[in-house]
């Protein structure tokens, strides 16, 4: 008990840790952005944002390497193999930063032909001279994922997220400061954002030494480690490129056969409930080295974890998910205005629902890849992606954005079983629930939940809203938790008010 207890601790402790690093920046983010578009201009912006994504494409380069660096760490602690963590990590950063080189002599080559195609309103040598200046940030961009990867093994989320949260500020404040007190100038604002990812790196080295003492002792490069790497980091990248193309196919799809109109009107709520995303990233971040470091020892607490995983997580999207299901309409009239509202909102209530859906897969899909078993998920994704653009194609084609949201919500529905399924062979699904057809009582009750979202009333809806949570909860309490989790919970209780419980 004392052990889950401690469990319990460090999933909450280091997911906190990770919010904050990833859901700060994003408010930074929302509120400098007004700001920048008026001071850079739509032309100077819109390229910004071109080369940020362009950074994200070729951050891709580091072929997955971080997160086996991060799978390949785990294994070795976990077989009380130290000795050879430092020819490893060598390796390791070896490869990735002639992967980053790479990338960046891609970028820079690719720099003056890329702003002869995308130039708009801005002068084509300021857009070239930008991607030349993010090229040279490209090694450090690479080496800064495997360096985090250490991180993570070593369960120094707190370390990671005290770099990163300063950083995404620096990413949205670091190019305002530049427009306010400098210039308007898109070389100057790379080069502000490429001496930040440089320092970042230079950061994570350290930190990275300090929590792997003499992890650069034995500098050989070992070529018998590379076909590991590889083989984990490939087809890590193959789920990484392919999901998110999955994710992105049915806005090209509804631009080519109903228009670009109609593409705002199904990007829009799909980008807000997005957002929910952050949270199962924030909890996998700390999942994955520890399924990795049980599994790999004797994997007694893996189901453990995976309860609980499921348990924290579901507690936070269901009633974050649900608000967008009922007030879908309400938002987006309050958001943007009651005409768009009125195209958006049915869409935001299958969003909410299917994102719901997927934050839970992320669990079994981190437990599958924590096992080594990385060449099962991205083959998942490969047999997916041919049948959801076909399905996507079909649907779209004869019902329009409704057909589109009812694809996307289907893929939703059967990538998440087939994460299950997959992570039964991991771990005893026993050992997570004793009787599984309490899970059908889940299901139950979140369709019925969005029911409220068919009356009149934002107060009636409202009071059906709680109402919803608090029934929900109550059947988790009464049938799903375990009589310890119920005693954990009493616990607390008692001692936040004074009492004394004994667990």
């Amino acid at each position: 008990m004392h052990l889950n207890l401690k469990i319990h601790y460090m999933l909450i402790r280091n997911t906190l840790y990770n919010l904050l690093g990833l859901g700060l920046p994003m408010l930074v983010a929302i509120g400098s952005m007004p700001a920048l578009i008026h001071l850079l201009g739509d032309e100077r912006f819109g390229m910004l944002t071109l080369i940020w994504a362009v950074v994200s494409y070729f951050g891709l380069f580091d072929l997955g390497l971080g997160r086996a660096l991060t799978l390949q760490i785990s294994q070795l602690m976990a077989d009380k193999r130290d000795a050879d963590l430092p020819s490893l990590i060598y390796t390791s950063l070896l490869i990735m930063a002639a992967l980053g080189l790479f990338a960046g002599m891609l970028m820079w080559l690719g720099a003056d032909w890329g702003a002869a195609h995308m130039a708009g309103g801005v002068n084509t040598g300021e857009i070239s001279g930008s991607v030349k200046v993010m090229a040279m940030a490209m090694p450090f961009i690479v080496l800064t994922s495997g360096l985090r990867g250490i991180l993570e093994a070593r369960g120094a989320f707190g370390i990671i997220n005290m770099i990163r949260l300063p950083m995404g500020m620096f990413t949205f404040l670091g190019p305002l400061a530049v427009v306010l007190w400098y210039k308007n100038d898109l070389i100057a604002v790379t080069v502000a954002l490429t001496i930040g990812r440089i320092v970042a790196c230079l950061a994570h080295v350290y930190y990275a030494i300090r929590s792997l003492p003499g992890m650069l002792n034995d500098r050989r490069y070992r070529r018998e480690l590379i076909r590991g790497l590889i083989s984990s980091g490939g087809w890590m990248t193959v789920s990484n490129v392919i999901s998110p193309l999955m994710g992105y196919m049915d806005r090209f799809l509804i631009g080519a056969t109903i228009s670009a109109a109609a593409v705002a009107y199904y990007v829009t709520p799909f980008e807000v409930i997005s957002k929910l995303w952050i949270i199962p990233g924030a909890l996998t971040a700390v999942l994955f080295p520890r399924f990795t470091g049980e599994l790999f020892a004797n994997g007694k607490e893996s189901p453990t974890i995976f309860r609980k995983a499921l348990l924290m997580l579901f507690l936070v999207i269901y009633p974050s998910a649900l608000f967008f299901g009922i007030f879908a309409q309400d938002f987006l009239r309050l958001w943007i205005n009651p005409e768009f509202a009125e195209k958006s909102y049915f869409l935001l209530q299958v969003f909410s629902l299917g994102i719901m859906i997927n934050c839970m897969a992320h669990i079994p899909f981190t437990l599958i890849q924590g096992a080594g078993k990385v060449r099962v998920t991205a083959m998942i994704h490969l047999v997916q992606f041919p049948f959801f653009i076909l399905i996507l194609w079909l649907a779209t084609s004869r019902y329009g954005l409704v057909g589109a949201v009812g694809a996307w919500l289907a893929r939703m529905l059967i990538d998440a079983f087939i994460m299950f399924f997959q992570a039964a062979n991991v771990i005893k699904m026993r050992d997570v629930i004793d009787q599984p057809l309490r899970l059908c009582g889940v299901g139950i009750l979140i369709l019925l939940s969005y029911l409220p979202a068919l009356v009149g009333g934002l107060l009636t809806r409202t009071l059906l809203y709680v109402c919803c949570i608090a029934v929900m909860f109550a059947y988790i309490w009464l049938c799903i938790a375990t009589k310890n989790e119920r005693q954990y919970v009493l616990g607390k209780i008692s001692s936040r008010f004074g009492g004394k419980h004994d667990l």
